[in-house]
C-alpha cells in the first residue's frame, strides 16, 4: 500500500510541478491513472481555473480536485455528501492547519522553488489513504474485525477475503437467471461498493468481490432496489441449480420451471429454517446429468419410461430401437425379438417412436428422485427412490419431506447422505414415500436444530 501511496503522490507532484498543471488538475490526472476513472484530459481542464484558490485565495485547488475524484468515483452513492465532508476533515488533518483556504495553506507550504508541490502531494496522499479506508482495505496489521462480526455477515452471504476487511457477496439469482435491470443494478453495486468484479458460483449465484465491511448495509440496500438479496450460505436450503431442459434436445420436462417453484417454496420459503448442514437441490431434464442431480442432497431427473409391446415386434434384421438406445439396454434376443433390460434402462426415452411398426410409440413421462448425494472431500452418489413420479406436486411434496426428514433425523454437522446411511436407505425411503412427515411438519419446524455448515 505504501508503494501505491508514493505513486499517486509522485504522479500528482509531477503533473503539478513538471507539466505545470493546476493543483486541481494534478490531483485529477494522477487519480485518473491510479483508479482508472476514464476521464479525458479535456474533462480535467474543467478544473484548470481552480488554481490559487479560484484565483482569489479561496478553497484550495488540490482539495477541489480531490472532491472531483470522489465525485467521479462515488457520484451515484447516496452518501456522497458524507464522503466529501469526511474527506474535507481528513484533508484539514493531513495538512495540519485546520483550514481549506488557499491563502493560509500557501503561506505554510508555498516556496519559490517548488511552489505548492508539498501541499499537492500531501493532498494526494490524504486522498489515497481516505479511499483505502473507505473501501475497507486492511491496514498493515491485517483484519481489524471481530470474529463474531465475520461470522454474522457470513450468515448473510458475505465471505471474507482472508486477512482483510473485505468480503465477497453472493447475490441470489433464480437458477442463474436475472433480468437486464437486475444485471445493471448488480453491476452498479459492484462498481460503487466492490472492486468492480463479478463472477458466477457453481450454484449460479453472482458473487461480487471486494466489498468493505462498513459498506455491507449500503450494498444490500442498493440491491434491494431491484428486489435482489444476498444469501446462499449456512446450514439451510441452498439456491437450486437446474439445466435448461426446454432448449435441450434431450430435455424431458421444463426443469427450469420446476427449479423456479423449488426456489420459491424451499429456498425462500425455508430461509429461516436451520438444518443440520447445508441442503443442495438440483433438477435435471434427462439422465444425461449435466448439472449432477445425483450428486446433490436431493436430485430430480426427468424420465420417459418406454411402453414397449413385444407382441408387435417384427424381428427386423436391423432394429431401429436397438440402434437408438445410447446405453444398449434395448437388444434383440436369440429369437430376434427386441427386449429392454429394465434394470439397465435409464428412461431417457430416446427409443420411443423409433420403431417403424409402432411397437414402442408411447412412453410415460415422469420424474426420478435421488436422495443422499454429495461431492467434495467425500463423494456419494444419491440413491433413487423406487418410484417414477408422474405428478409434479408429489415431487414437490417429496422435496419437502426430505428437508423435514433431514431436520428431524439429522445430527448437527452431518450431511443428508450421512443421515440416510445412519438410518438406512430402506427406512428413509419408506418415510419419504409416506405422508408421515408432512403431518408432523409443524412439530418438526419447531425443533431446535443447530447447523454445522462452514460455508
Amino acid at each position: 500500500m505504501k508503494a501505491e501511496l508514493l505513486m499517486l503522490k509522485e504522479k500528482a507532484g509531477q503533473y503539478y510541478f513538471v507539466q505545470d498543471k493546476s493543483c486541481a488538475e494534478a490531483i485529477l490526472l494522477a487519480a485518473n491513472e491510479a483508479y482508472h476513472l476514464g476521464m479525458t484530459e479535456e474533462a480535467t481542464k474543467l478544473f484548470a481555473g481552480f488554481r490559487t484558490g479560484m484565483g482569489m485565495g479561496g478553497t484550495c485547488g488540490a482539495l477541489s480536485g480531490a472532491i472531483g475524484v470522489l465525485s467521479s468515483k462515488y457520484g451515484t452513492r447516496e452518501d456522497l455528501k458524507t464522503i466529501c465532508a469526511d474527506f474535507v476533515a481528513a484533508f484539514e488533518q493531513k495538512l495540519a492547519l485546520g483550514t481549506t483556504e488557499c491563502a493560509p495553506l500557501a503561506a505554510k507550504y508555498k516556496t519559490e522553488g517548488k511552489r505548492c508541490r508539498d501541499a499537492v502531494e500531501l493532498t494526494a496522499e490524504a486522498l489515497e489513504e481516505f479511499i483505502d479506508k473507505l473501501e475497507g482495505k486492511a491496514p498493515a496489521e491485517g483484519c481489524t474485525l471481530r470474529p463474531e462480526d465475520i461470522k454474522r455477515v457470513k450468515g448473510m452471504g458475505f465471505l471474507q477475503h482472508k486477512g482483510t476487511n473485505l468480503f465477497n457477496a453472493r447475490v441470489i439469482t433464480r437458477n442463474g437467471r436475472i433480468t437486464t435491470e437486475e444485471a445493471g443494478v448488480i453491476a452498479e453495486a459492484a462498481r460503487l461498493y466492490g472492486d468492480g468484479h463479478m463472477m458466477m458460483t457453481t450454484r449460479l449465484t453472482i458473487e461480487v468481490s471486494g466489498i468493505a465491511y462498513h459498506d455491507i448495509d449500503a450494498f444490500c440496500a442498493h440491491l434491494a432496489k431491484a428486489g435482489l438479496s444476498v444469501g446462499g450460505t449456512g446450514s439451510k436450503v441452498r439456491p437450486v441449480v437446474s439445466c435448461k431442459a426446454t432448449t435441450c434436445q434431450y430435455g424431458l420436462y421444463d426443469a427450469y420451471a420446476l427449479s423456479d417453484e423449488i426456489h420459491t417454496r424451499f429456498y425462500q420459503g425455508y430461509r429461516g429454517v436451520s438444518l443440520p448442514h447445508k441442503f443442495k437441490i438440483a433438477t435435471g431434464g434427462c439422465p444425461n446429468n449435466c448439472v449432477k442431480p445425483t450428486l446433490n442432497d436431493l436430485g430430480i431427473v426427468g424420465a420417459r419410461v418406454p411402453q414397449y409391446h413385444i407382441e408387435d415386434c417384427r424381428s427386423c434384421k436391423k432394429c431401429q430401437l436397438e440402434e437408438a438406445c445410447p446405453i444398449h439396454a434395448a437388444k434383440k434376443n436369440t429369437d430376434g425379438k427386441l427386449e429392454i433390460d429394465v434394470e439397465l434402462c435409464n428412461h431417457c426415452g430416446r427409443c420411443i417412436g423409433k420403431c417403424p411398426f409402432h411397437c414402442n410409440d408411447e412412453g410415460v413421462d415422469g420424474y426420478k428422485v435421488y436422495v443422499g448425494g454429495r461431492w467434495g472431500k467425500k463423494i456419494a452418489h444419491g440413491q433413487m427412490l423406487h418410484k417414477i413420479f408422474t405428478d409434479k406436486n408429489e415431487v414437490l411434496d417429496t422435496v419437502e419431506k426430505a428437508i423435514l426428514l433431514f431436520r428431524s433425523a439429522g445430527e448437527s454437522g452431518e450431511r443428508f447422505a450421512d443421515t440416510i446411511n445412519r438410518i438406512g436407505f430402506a427406512n428413509a425411503e419408506k418415510i419419504l414415500l409416506s405422508d408421515e412427515l408432512l403431518q408432523k411438519k409443524a412439530e418438526i419446524l419447531g425443533l431446535d436444530v443447530v447447523g454445522g455448515a462452514t460455508c
